[in-house]
């Protein structure tokens, strides 16, 4: 990163600094260096710049050198750096404090070029800070790149951390002024063209976001802006990262009166501080003693799930029909709610630029992917653009509603069940399942650290549940982490089949044994009016079969077919061939045509589904618990 015109670039610099100290107290202005007329010197000139290549035995890199022609050393280049060497004091560093020891202990074969380059860096380097807070800024000889510039290392003795690489002296004196100005961004005394410029830049770039343009440009123009310190920049391009998935402090301040903050920033941040694991008392304090109540609820709503995003006007509404598109499965058409409504967003006031809150829903917020949330966007809002006719929804999918896929896991042991219920509600369904209310919704992780970090779990399942989709009233239980198969004790969930009703249960579980096979199952059944009335357990390369198979399935798919042809094994042995993949997504996709089922592929791996604890398929019931018992019919002959 090199600086074209040197005089410029440090008369600027030098007449940000003097206004700022005149603007600061007179006790705390430097009036040394206000008097010697501000942070540069006299200009070097070639004599005595040749000199001092003479007396390195080097010649300088371009850009240092090109520095001393215009100032013979520079004062505060950064706040822990009074004084930067000029042509009179720059030299080696020599290492005094034996770092290049202390960097070579730490290298293996393993290490990578940067590192080895470092450690042989502290004697070979020149030095040019001259006072500074226990800071080295060091030029290093043995790093250049390309056009000759040689790297620059600052380290911060008090720090504990490894230097800081620039690529030039002029990348380091360009990042140093960068943060001056950035310690100046919240006074709004500090005023120059550069900020004026940054300032326009900052209300361009929310124009043309709320425009719906290409997001990248003015998310670089505000990040720009945003490394100058400006608080606008800062807060606008916060939500930009928020919608892309990247959380970060979003720097709004706490005003409980503020519908900005109450509804869209601090559910996000009651999210990410609950996700972080640390301690109340640092977000609770942030909000002071009129916000602790509300800050309290925002943290009880995001561990519990409960929070419901809310929105003015008609996207508002578009946001309370999408969030019961999506409670039991159905994401695809809660996610096209959502973005045929973007047009007619709201916002809360002039730095508000996207529904960040949304993301903070424990039901929408898993729809808003990256890619969606670029989506919204570049969709243009708040009155910017209008409509344009078929709004598009943007790039993803939720992959559909079919069984197959279920199959197309890439781990080598993955393991699933499902339980698949005609003429029950998910609700129903859930509410017979545990005796009660279904639990707040839970993605795939979360349902997992429920199962496996909340206490004694024996006995006990968890399910998420949802709709099967289709024309029909089917819906389903979902284990995507079961119990180990034990053979002939499986009893399924056979007990929420009322009269009248039909179910259908699966349960594959896939386990490697290494270097002795697999031994992988799967089971089908098939039950009407409580009763089974067709059950496969394919297992060793092997099948067995009770029952008739119910119309519209050919039981060969569930047999040897399911091991690819592979030779049988005595089960005595235990292990036997893995199930085959494609052969256990045909199997899955002949159960979903023939019942008209399926099962919502982003919600159950991407999104939220309402979770319920359920009995165990394999143990006796517990007390007051349902007999899960079925009677097997074996077909004549």
């Amino acid at each position: 990163m090199d600086i074209d015109n040197w005089q410029w670039f440090l008369e600027r610099w030098n007449a940000q600094w003097t206004a700022v100290r005149r603007l600061t107290d007179s006790e705390e202005a430097d009036e040394e260096d206000l008097t010697a007329g501000g942070l540069g010197f006299p200009p070097a000139g070639e004599r005595r710049t040749a000199a001092l290549e003479q007396r390195l035995g080097t010649a300088l890199p371009p850009s240092y050198r090109a520095f001393l022609q215009v100032s013979d050393g520079w004062r505060h280049a950064g706040s822990s750096v009074y004084l930067l060497a000029g042509t009179g004091d720059a030299d080696w560093h020599r290492d005094p404090m034996g770092m290049k020891a202390l960097h070579e202990e730490q290298l293996d074969e393993g290490s990578a070029p940067s590192d080895v380059l470092m450690a042989g860096m502290w004697e070979r380097a020149l030095r040019l800070s001259l006072d500074s807070d226990m800071t080295d800024v060091l030029l290093d000889p043995g790093d250049i790149d390309e056009n000759g510039e040689w790297a620059v290392y600052v380290y911060k003795g008090w720090s504990g951390e490894y230097p800081e690489r620039y690529g030039s002296f002029a990348a380091f004196m360009r990042e140093a002024h960068r943060k001056f100005v950035a310690d100046q961004g919240d006074d709004p005394r500090f005023e120059d063209e550069l900020t004026r410029e940054l300032d326009a830049s900052v209300e361009r770039a929310r124009v043309a976001c709320l425009a719906g343009e290409d997001v990248d440009a003015p998310a670089a123009a505000l990040g720009e802006a945003r490394s100058f310190g400006r608080p606008r920049a800062r807060v606008l391009r916060e939500q930009i990262d928020t919608m892309l998935g990247r959380v970060g402090h979003l720097p709004v301040p706490p005003d409980m009166a503020d519908p900005m903050y109450v509804r869209e920033v601090m559910p996000v941040l009651a999210l990410e501080h609950c996700r972080s694991g640390r301690d109340d008392d640092w977000f609770l304090r942030r909000h002071g003693e009129e916000g602790r109540e509300a800050a309290k609820a925002a943290l009880a709503a995001a561990r519990e799930r409960t929070f419901r995003y809310v929105s003015p006007g008609a996207f508002g509404r578009a946001v309370d029909e999408a969030r019961e598109q999506a409670r039991w499965g159905d994401a695809d058409t809660a996610w096209r709610t959502l973005a045929t409504a973007v047009p007619d967003w709201e916002p809360y006031g002039p730095e508000h630029l996207a529904p960040i809150g949304l993301t903070a829903d424990p039901l929408l917020g898993p729809l808003v992917t990256p890619e969606r949330g670029r989506h919204i966007l570049t969709t243009p809002r708040a009155g910017h653009g209008g409509r344009t006719g078929t709004p598009v929804v943007g790039p993803e999918r939720d992959g559909g509603w079919g069984l197959g896929w279920v199959a197309q896991d890439d781990r080598p042991d993955s393991s699933y069940r499902f339980v698949a219920v005609e003429g029950f509600t998910p609700r129903a369904l859930a509410e017979r399942l545990c005796g009660g209310e279904p639990l707040a919704p839970h993605t795939e992780r979360e349902l997992w650290r429920l199962q496996h970090l909340g206490g004694d779990t024996r006995g006990r399942c968890l399910y998420r549940v949802g709709s099967c989709g289709g024309a029909g009233d089917w819906s389903f239980a979902y284990d995507h982490d079961p119990e180990a198969y034990q053979y002939g004790r499986v009893r399924g969930l056979g007990a929420v089949v009322a009269p009248g009703t039909r179910s259908v249960s699966v349960w594959c579980e896939r386990n490697p044994v290494l270097g002795r096979g697999c031994t992988d199952v799967f089971h089908f059944s098939y039950a009407e009016d409580g009763e089974t009335r067709f059950t496969v357990v394919a297992r060793a390369g092997a099948a067995e079969a009770t029952g008739t198979a119910p119309d519209g399935l050919d039981p060969a798919l569930f047999g040897t077919a399911l091991f690819d042809g592979a030779p049988p094994v005595p089960a005595a042995e235990g292990t036997g061939p893995g199930l085959a993949r494609d052969a256990e997504t045909r199997a899955l996709d002949a159960i979903g045509a023939a019942f008209g089922i399926g099962l919502p592929r982003f919600a159950l791996r991407q999104g939220s589904l309402h979770a319920a604890w359920g009995p165990s398929w394999i143990r006796p019931p517990g007390p007051g618990e349902p007999v899960l018992t079925f009677v097997r019919r074996r077909s004549a002959g």
